[in-house]
């Protein structure tokens, strides 16, 4: 059951950014900010610096699902302030 801090959380995003194909950058940089057109070519140190600066948690998992789409289950869990990802979802009770 992984579960990472968010500055853990912020720190591993921030390295999955600067390690992405060129060709993810803009989807990356419109998750980030909606609001603004991309640019031609983002630059990745410079997402990656955003990134670390400080986002909020639910910014962190909508992050997340764009920079590691294989992850499964992310969420945020605010009574332990930790993100958690690739965990078996449990069934509900009727």
């Amino acid at each position: 059951m992984p579960a990472i801090s968010e500055s853990e959380a912020a720190d591993r995003l921030a390295r999955g950014v600067e390690t992405a194909r060129p060709s993810d950058l803009p989807e990356i940089y419109s998750e980030l900010f909606p609001d603004r057109p991309p640019t031609a070519s983002p630059v990745a140190s410079e997402i990656a610096s955003h990134i670390r600066s400080g986002l909020e948690a639910e910014e962190l998992v909508d992050l997340w699902n764009v920079v590691f789409p294989e992850d499964r289950h992310v969420w945020y869990d605010e009574e332990e302030r930790a993100i958690h990802f690739n965990e078996k979802m449990v069934g509900y009770a009727d």
